[in-house]
């Protein structure tokens, strides 16, 4: 019997109901059975299977003290995660899974007895590491393996396991169990054969995943579960993650080590329209999550914004921004890129952000062609304080800068004659001239000289109400249309993803940040200044480039 099979005839029957995706990965895997390069075996999964349902019960209400009989899907899941082997070598296949599931499905109950089967089924000397972004969500993952445990009187024993306050070990096996997280001070020195990562949708980079990752180098048949609902947090970790597996299922790239099995809507319109395709992101609907608590959600969502963007993130894994937010997180993602070759020989409308100290400062191109507006955005920061942001902030900093979205500035304040060269660079390498350039006057008097002097039109735009209304309401109309190709740059869409509008009583709307100090929104006022500058010269500019 393979469960795979069985699950993918049931999908084909109609008694169970998936998203596109998790159809086009099952199919995948359907072809993959008659592939001479690999050999398909049910036992290990089997095993593990039978490890689960005999030893381990569940720990929390309404289920307490019962056994944890898996549902059909994650017997399909561990059959295939452990089935598949490399015929050449005979090791297993795939080294990772990511498991994306709405909450409320059982995912931290099934992590737990995934890692107890690993604890008490291997040979010994094992290291199995449950990790989460906070050291509180690991000790949630790890109290659970631990209640687990001590449900069983076979697996308490203390002949096969014990508990201290660092991990869970055999005295005999010299297996253990320990916790991970972003905020672990040491994060090397491990020797992780299975790694279990939950709730990643807040880790804003790879940090823990790397740590995992580097500890398996010495391992023939190594395993990562990074098992996660969808979350708030842009450009971090999971929509990296996310965006590699969108390309491994489509065949755009090859990853045969990788196993993508996601539970997700098809599209926001029948979370709204079609009760039952709310088994595409909850395959545990009606056995462990209740359909009576998504009716009442539901109800509360049409008419409160705050939970309609929880309800939709949390339990329909369709990415959403935090409430108050300005915009949505699907009106202002556009991933279209293109190369500045495309817009080289053009005029353009500059903006500008500074800053002086801890805030990114940022530049801003805004060019119209063929109808869109393509922007070219950069950033800037000083050198003395990248550490302390990436620290303080939880924000990859160092990583941008790496890949030359920011420009860094010596000393501990940022050099905007840095910001003037990059401005006379782009006019220099690709002949991108712009005829004014947006500016607030706070802080800027001896830069605006600067800029005068090496040739630059400059246009005083102050940071006001009704000086920016008009052209954020415009922006906000450009992005939803997706008339704005900004690269897919992640410093400019994470700063559109943490600006709020914040609205007087006639309805004009200004920037503001959100809740959080430690967000930036400079790349987004940046923007909304060259649209103002726009505004102000439309007329004169579109003479030009006619």
């Amino acid at each position: 019997m393979s469960y795979l099979l069985d699950y993918i005839g049931e999908i084909k029957k109609g008694n169970i109901i998936v998203g596109h995706e998790l159809k086009a990965t099952l199919k995948n895997l359907q072809n993959d059975l008659s592939d001479p390069r690999y050999t398909y075996d049910e036992h290990p999964g089997n095993v593990r299977i039978k490890f689960i349902e005999k030893f381990c019960k569940h720990t929390k209400s309404p289920f307490n003290g019962q056994p944890f009989i898996l549902k059909l899907w994650e017997k399909a899941l561990l059959e295939v995660a452990y089935g598949f082997k490399i015929k050449a070598t005979g090791f297993r296949r795939f080294n990772e899974v990511i498991l994306l599931v709405a909450r409320k499905n059982g995912k931290t109950t099934f992590i737990a007895g995934i890692d107890l089967a690993e604890f008490f089924l291997s040979k010994g000397g094992t290291d199995i590491v449950c990790a989460s972004n906070t050291s509180d969500q690991a000790s949630i993952l790890f109290e659970e393996i631990n209640n687990m445990r001590e449900q069983s009187k076979v697996l308490r024993d203390e002949r096969r396991s014990k508990k201290n306050i660092f991990y869970i070990y055999s005295s005999k096996t010299k297996n253990k169990i320990k916790k991970l997280s972003a905020q672990s001070r040491n994060k090397d020195g491990y020797n992780i054969e299975v790694g279990c990562i939950d709730e990643v949708h807040e880790m804003t980079d790879s940090k823990v995943y790397d740590a995992i990752k580097q500890s398996q180098s010495t391992k023939n048949e190594p395993l990562i579960f990074v098992i996660t609902t969808e979350g708030t947090t842009v450009e971090g970790f999971l929509d990296k993650k996310l965006d590699y597996c969108r390309k491994l299922i489509k065949g755009e790239i090859k990853d045969e080590r990788v196993l993508p099995w996601l539970y997700t809507q098809d599209s926001i319109d029948e979370v709204f329209t079609d009760e039952s395709s709310w088994q595409k992101s909850n395959p545990s609907l009606g056995k462990i999550k209740l359909k009576s608590y998504l009716d009442d959600i539901m109800n509360k969502a049409r008419n409160d914004l705050s939970t309609r963007v929880t309800m939709l993130c949390k339990d329909f894994n369709i990415k959403q921004l935090e409430s108050g937010s300005w915009m949505t997180f699907s009106d202002l993602n556009n991933e279209t890129k293109y190369k500045l070759d495309f817009v080289k020989d053009s005029y353009a409308i500059g903006g500008v952000d500074l800053s002086s100290t801890t805030d990114l400062t940022a530049a801003i191109l805004v060019i119209i062609k063929d109808g869109k507006k393509y922007v070219i955005p950069h950033f800037f920061m000083p050198s003395d304080v990248l550490k302390q942001r990436v620290e303080e902030d939880n924000v990859p900093y160092d990583i941008w800068v790496k890949k030359g979205f920011i420009t860094l500035t010596n000393g501990n304040q940022n050099d905007f004659s840095n910001v003037t060269k990059w401005f006379v660079d782009m006019v220099q390498v690709y002949n991108i001239r712009p005829l004014w350039i947006g500016y607030d006057p706070w802080n800027s008097t001896y830069w605006v000289k600067e800029m005068e002097d090496a040739g630059f039109t400059m246009e005083k735009i102050r940071q006001g109400i009704y000086t920016l209304s008009e052209p954020m309401k415009q922006l906000e109309a450009d992005l939803k249309n997706k008339l704005v190709i900004y690269d897919n740059n992640p410093i400019l869409k994470w700063c559109i993803a943490n600006t709020q509008a914040k609205i007087d009583l006639n309805g004009n709307i200004q920037p503001s940040k959100l809740s959080s100090k430690l967000k930036r929104i400079d790349g987004c006022v940046a923007l909304i200044i060259a649209y103002a500058v726009l505004n102000r010269c439309k007329s004169e500019y579109m003479n030009m480039i006619s």
